[in-house]
């Protein structure tokens, strides 16, 4: 297991989303923060984020125990490096940067590098790549402030 110095939660995880459309209209993008262990996103009035136009609940967005933004779609979804259409069960752990295309919906998952586990040691400290060490387990590192987000 790998980890980051830092607090659960903490590098201010979020969507960034827009509607797909030929032309721009000048609006902006739409920023979701995400602070849920559990984020619905669908059209249902009662998802955490609704988008217009989904399946009542199109995706779900588990915070998991070694502090990864995990995305289990419960209808296609394509987008990033991967597969366009990857499996429910497994789910696809989000890293800064990662695009989600739902429905006409473009999302784009954020955190800053400090706490994105993408980039041990906080980021570029601790080496890249080939170079880094494992970092002891969050709880050698944190004590009792694991449970706090920042």
């Amino acid at each position: 297991m790998t980890t980051t110095h830092y607090a659960r939660g903490a590098g201010r995880p979020r969507l960034i989303f827009t509607r797909e459309a030929d032309v721009w209209d000048g609006s902006p993008s739409g920023i979701f923060e995400l602070t849920s262990d559990v984020i619905l996103l669908g059209s249902a009035p009662s998802c955490d984020l609704v988008l217009p136009g989904l399946a009542e609940v199109h995706a779900e967005i588990r915070h998991d125990d070694d502090d990864e933004y995990v995305v289990f779609p419960r209808e296609p979804i394509g987008g990033g490096a991967q597969d366009p259409a990857f499996e429910a069960t497994a789910g696809r752990v989000l890293r800064t940067g990662a695009r989600l295309t739902i429905g006409k919906w473009r999302l784009a998952f954020f955190r800053e590098e400090y706490a994105d586990h993408g980039r041990l040691y906080g980021g570029r400290q601790g080496g890249e790549l080939s170079q880094q060490r494992r970092q002891p387990p969050r709880s050698e590192i944190m004590g009792n402030r694991s449970d706090h987000r920042t």
